[in-house]
């Protein structure tokens, strides 16, 4: 796994990794964690293939199960039991996301997310790859996310898209969660 330090040289390097297969563009619509930060509408739709992560229920709950794996709150409970790095690494787990589009200033969330699905995926017997981070000078919009998988987006709308994506996510989600 690339440390903070790691990624930020990684991403000044003039020879970055590279894939060994060409990867596919997938654009998140991160709506319902992006209205839990702001008030108002979601930002408008990325461009190209995109999913609506409230059609995908799967990527909440295992948020949600990284995050009570840790153990459950003492005290009052939290507003957000799930921790963004616990939603990153659901999102790249289940996504199955091998770069992520972030700001420089959200590396230490890439790594943490990184060791938290690497923590699961051992705990599962399930092969997994850390995410490298695809670094944006001016920082990404709130309300969306893009990853690149190594499979395409079935064809259609968003909610379409999203409707035959999760029968992919749901054996995953089966997989993880040892369901």
């Amino acid at each position: 796994m690339n440390e903070v330090s790691d990624a930020l040289s990684l991403a000044t390097s003039r020879s970055l990794p590279q894939a060994d297969l060409p990867l596919y563009p997938v654009a998140l619509a991160t709506d319902g964690e992006a209205l839990a930060y702001r008030p108002g509408p979601p930002p408008r739709l990325p461009a190209g293939g995109c999913l609506s992560e409230a059609l995908l229920p799967e990527i909440r709950e295992l948020a949600l199960r990284l995050a009570l794996a840790r153990g459950w709150p003492q005290g009052r409970t939290p507003d957000r039991v799930a921790e963004p790095a616990d939603w990153l690494a659901a999102r790249i787990l289940l996504l199955e996301w091998q770069q992520v589009e972030l700001a420089l200033d959200e590396l230490a969330l890439l790594d943490e997310a990184n060791r938290r699905a690497s923590g699961l995926a051992k705990a599962r017997s399930v092969a997994f790859s850390p995410a490298l981070p695809v670094l944006l000078p001016a920082g990404r919009e709130p309300g969306a996310l893009r990853g690149w998988r190594a499979h395409p987006l079935p064809r259609g709308g968003v909610a379409e898209a999203s409707r035959r994506c999760r029968e992919r996510l749901a054996a995953r989600f089966a997989e993880l969660s040892e369901q």
